[in-house]
């Protein structure tokens, strides 16, 4: 596949090099990057900052079917840093250049990556790299990409969920919202029960799950929210009462002793 090439321009405090005129690279303190895509395509850049090697695809939207277009995200630890590729990246269909820039608090590597500009009302798809020096998987413990969890250093871990707790962005936002009633959530050990209350013929056939993005918002504890996803293809008059049962090891977050769980208006405190 054809890549974009791109030019370089290296934004110091003091001034902007004179070679830069036609730039179509800004790197800025912080490891912030803009890169603009002309109608040149060539391969791929690498420059000597933060974040280098980076490079894009053209707009893929004419030659994936729509269920090849799920965004995915492969990270991997090299002795330069950490190298970040996200395949089927969103931005609008008019985007000329794409920003990333990046945090790394207390474990947390923060990445933001924003097509520029936004104005069309169709969209694209492109796979961009990178690679952001000088960060070891020793200091990593989570990382987010546009608010998104992609990396936890728990998931290399002996931790393992139950079959029905999803840990799927799509799936999260096409989950049909819960409009039972829910009661008793506590949590013993690592498991998180609850009690579903809803019509059926004895709700021997319905099925729960929790789902959520692997987002972690940042707060004391850190947070998850899960929406739990309920089917009851059960029709009779009569109300029951089940109860649910999941394990719940795989959403600790690395570094801290507890979690709180928001699942779908109900709020709960996970230690460990």
């Amino acid at each position: 596949m054809k890549k974009f090439s791109f030019l370089i321009t290296i934004l110091l405090i003091a001034a902007t090099p004179v070679w830069a005129q036609n730039k179509v690279m800004q790197i800025h303190s912080g490891g912030s990057v803009a890169y603009e895509i002309p109608t040149a395509q060539v391969d791929s850049v690498t420059f000597t900052q933060q974040i280098s090697n980076v490079s894009a695809t053209p707009c893929k939207q004419d030659v994936l079917k729509s269920s090849e277009l799920s965004d995915k995200v492969d990270v991997k630890f090299t002795n330069k840093g950490v190298q970040i590729t996200h395949y089927n990246f969103e931005v609008s269909c008019d985007f000329t250049t794409v920003n990333v820039t990046h945090t790394l608090v207390n474990g947390v590597l923060s990445i933001t990556q924003q097509g520029y500009p936004n104005q069309a009302k169709c969209l694209c798809h492109s796979d961009v790299s990178y690679t952001i020096e000088g960060i070891t998987q020793n200091e990593v413990n989570v990382i987010f990409i546009n608010g998104k969890q992609v990396y936890c250093h728990n998931d290399n871990s002996q931790f393992d969920c139950d079959p029905n707790v999803i840990i799927d962005k799509e799936e999260y936002f096409n989950a049909p919202e819960f409009r039972d009633h829910i009661s008793n959530m506590r949590i013993e050990g690592n498991n998180l029960k609850f009690t579903i209350t809803a019509s059926g013929c004895g709700g021997e056939s319905w099925v729960a799950k929790l789902v959520t993005t692997g987002a972690i918002e940042k707060s004391l504890p850190p947070q998850r929210t899960i929406q739990l996803s309920f089917e009851n293809m059960e029709v009779c008059a009569a109300v029951f009462g089940k109860e649910f049962s999941f394990n719940i090891e795989c959403l600790q977050v690395e570094g801290y002793k507890s979690v709180q769980l928001n699942v779908s208006g109900k709020t709960i405190l996970y230690e460990y």
